[in-house]
């Protein structure tokens, strides 16, 4: 359970120097500083680029300065799950974003920093970085929306990868492919094996695409554009399996976010209905037979994260099926990312579940998890009232 003194898990009143989870990165931040003018240590490898002031945009890597850091662990959120969230932050907190402030355009003919920044992105093992700074740290809270919490940053000047990445070579083939587009190159790297946690990566580092006119994209947005190019690409396939035939409900919480699946034995659609318990509201947004082409302006991210997690199900189990996703964040939520909707919907479905031969029964159940009751989110929702009609006609 976290229980900082300083916040109390409330973002906006974190104090970085204060902040027990924070403090001993930021010393040693700036010991290192000070004593040399630079910083080096590994990198998992993490990448962050900004969207404030695009197309000028902040882009940075994260060196991690505490050696009690399993670098294994530090971008791999499918395992975060199972970490305690004092020790999550923890953890997430001791990488230190060395940054500058480049155009997104600059992808194309990478100098210096960007080339450097670019090479450590490619490769699957953490290697070892040396970023020369070029003024103090900055102590804003490192949290976002989409992204997972880092800790302080600094204004870099050049940076130097002082070891060998380790870049398979399918992704170099990609890579150095000057006609590939975005959605091939995706479509190749997903096949080949490689998650959406890497290929957000290379997006946001500018290195897939076409050649000419490849740009840095910011990290928030390659979240949602990844999760939206490999449902689509899913979709492709769900859409000409057979409908299930029951109602089938799978449930799962961590990190005080639990998420209830519903399954309905219809062709494809979905929607997710966000609760906030402190606030008492709900959001949603939907789809019928097709990806939306809207972006989701309610839910945000965390639709297309949990979207992805359904339709992978789908696929895997070469079936097709309606989704309604009630996701409850309860009241000790902090801002961890967006992948923690991708990640709970996930573990959800790899769970037993329970089968209904009415929606009716099915939601008699969820509506006895949910903090806030079925009522709100009935009330926000599309896709329900309709089911619901539709049986009372049959």
């Amino acid at each position: 359970m976290l229980s900082c003194p300083v916040c109390r898990g409330v973002a906006r009143f974190c104090s970085i120097l204060k902040c027990p989870f924070y403090r001993d990165t930021v010393k040693q931040a700036i010991r290192s500083i000070s004593a040399t003018g630079a910083i080096f240590g590994p990198t998992p490898p993490h990448i962050l680029v900004g969207e404030w002031g695009y197309p000028r945009v902040y882009t940075g890597g994260g060196l991690v300065t505490s050696p009690d850091v399993d670098l294994r662990l530090l971008e791999s959120p499918p395992e975060w799950l199972s970490v305690e969230l004092d020790q999550l932050l923890a953890m997430r907190l001791s990488v230190v974003l060395g940054r500058k402030r480049l155009s997104v355009a600059e992808a194309s003919r990478a100098r210096q920093f960007l080339s450097a920044l670019q090479e450590s992105s490619l490769s699957l093992k953490p290697i070892d970085l040396e970023v020369k700074a070029a003024g103090s740290p900055r102590y804003a809270p490192g949290f976002g929306l989409r992204t997972a919490p880092y800790g302080p940053a600094f204004p870099a000047g050049q940076l130097r990868v002082v070891d060998n990445p380790h870049i398979p070579r399918q992704v170099e083939r990609v890579v150095s492919d000057p006609y590939l587009t975005t959605w091939q190159a995706v479509e190749r790297l997903s096949e080949a094996g490689f998650n959406e946690y890497y290929l957000t990566r290379l997006l946001s580092a500018g290195v897939l695409g076409r050649r000419i006119g490849r740009k840095l994209v910011p990290t928030e947005w390659s979240i949602t554009a990844m999760d939206d190019i490999l449902a689509r690409q899913l979709h492709k396939q769900v859409k000409h399996y057979k409908s299930i035939n029951d109602y089938r409900l799978f449930a799962f919480g961590a990190h005080h976010n639990y998420a209830y699946v519903l399954l309905a034995p219809t062709p494809w659609m979905f929607e997710l209905l966000e609760g906030w318990v402190k606030a008492g509201l709900v959001y949603s947004d939907h789809e019928y037979l097709e990806p939306r082409r809207v972006y989701a302006e309610n839910t945000g991210g965390a639709y297309y994260a949990v979207r992805l997690s359904v339709l992978r199900y789908l696929r895997e189990r070469r079936e097709n099926a309606g989704a309604v996703v009630f996701f409850e964040v309860d009241r000790g939520w902090i801002p961890l990312g967006v992948w923690r909707f991708r990640e709970i919907t996930r573990v959800a479905l790899q769970k037993p579940f329970v089968k209904f031969q009415s929606l009716k029964e099915a939601l008699e159940v969820v509506g006895k998890g949910l903090k806030m009751g079925i009522a709100k989110y009935i009330k926000a929702s599309s896709i329900i009232p309709q089911l619901l009609s539709q049986q009372t006609i049959l």
